[in-house]
């Protein structure tokens, strides 16, 4: 059988290179091809086939994609980066319809809306869900005044980011005056902390969406937070949590994968952070039987359709630092060739 070609974006982020890990672990047969804006990130030297990819943004961007995604014959292109999203949800039928490659994403409504942490909170509370409560402040002054309706401590944080950057957690006035300079379109949000009064401790989730509607999963991660990374994750079970998944579930048009991040409170699990994309622990999750990439080739793309509920282990994944060695060669000769490196058998 003819493999799948599968175009991964990100090889520098921990999404990307959780997808590609997947894919090397999962029983459809495919080649997979591994794309960056910059030959410094560490994930393109993973795999023989890697290529440059230019920002989503730049002038030609989509022209590129088009031309490039038929003249490599891809099948199916996974966005590994959470900046690609919008592009490729945008253009996605357009790119389908130019090269026969599917693009793996939700429609831009939802991409949109979960991008957006305060909408993400708006859109908790009009159903009846459990959420936090947030607000947008142009300036310092209204920052302060929205502080007086939350209390302290609070969260400070960007309307649209990622993976923990400039998330503060303010404990007075000062705290807020000294950081609020640092966060782009900022939100304050209540700050419900955590039932094991670790700050560090929270549950990243994930259902999958099949193509009829059929919702599978959730898996469920708790994790130990290091620098905006699941750093140790356990998988576990939660009535409450699954709960509260399939109700957000039946409510979103989503394609595929769903990922939601939350916490125990006394109120019971809230989600802070939705996401309609692949995670950073998508690896960790077809490690322990919900493998995401996999699904998605044989229900979108095969069209098959996925009788068999995917059967969930128990675990513990530790992640740790590793290196890529690239012998006789330099720098500069890597901006133009993307070859494998290799990685030292230490343990």
């Amino acid at each position: 059988m003819k493999k799948i070609k599968i175009l991964v974006t990100g090889a520098g982020s921990g999404v990307g290179q959780s997808i590609v890990k997947a894919l090397k672990i999962s029983k459809c047969s495919v080649k997979v091809i591994f794309g960056d804006i910059d030959y410094l990130n560490s994930g393109l030297y993973r795999l023989k086939n890697s290529i440059i990819v230019p920002k989503v943004e730049n002038k030609g961007a989509l022209k590129w994609y088009i031309k490039n995604l038929k003249k490599l014959k891809i099948d199916i292109l996974m966005v590994g980066s959470e900046y690609d999203l919008v592009f490729f949800s945008k253009h996605s039928n357009e790119i389908l319809e130019k090269t026969q490659c599917l693009v793996c994403t939700s429609n831009l409504k939802i991409i949109n809306t979960f991008n957006d942490k305060y909408l993400t909170q708006v859109f908790l509370q009009k159903n009846n869900l459990p959420y936090l409560k947030t607000f947008n402040s142009k300036n310092l002054k209204e920052a302060i005044t929205n502080s007086k309706k939350l209390n302290f401590p609070l969260i400070l944080k960007g309307r649209f980011g990622t993976s923990s950057r400039n998330v503060f957690l303010i404990r007075n006035l000062d705290d807020l005056k000294k950081n609020y300079k640092f966060v782009k379109k900022p939100i304050l949000q209540e700050y419900i902390g955590s039932k094991t009064k670790d700050d560090k401790i929270e549950y990243t989730c994930s259902f999958f969406k099949t193509k009829s509607k059929k919702i599978l999963g959730p898996i469920i991660l708790k994790r130990k937070i290091v620098n905006g990374t699941s750093w140790i994750t356990e998988v576990k079970d939660s009535a409450s949590i699954t709960k509260l998944i399939f109700k957000i579930a039946k409510l979103v048009d989503c394609d595929g994968s769903f990922n939601i991040q939350l916490r125990i409170s006394k109120r019971g699990p809230i989600p802070f952070e939705i996401n309609p994309r692949f995670s950073g622990t998508t690896a960790i999750r077809a490690h322990y039987g919900f493998n995401e990439p996999e699904m998605y080739i044989e229900n979108y793309f095969l069209n098959k359709e996925i009788k068999k509920i995917p059967q969930i282990q128990k675990g513990v994944c530790f992640r740790y630092i590793e290196e890529i060695f690239l012998d006789n060669t330099n720098l500069n000769l890597l901006k133009k060739k993307v070859g494998k490196g290799f990685i030292k058998k230490w343990f």
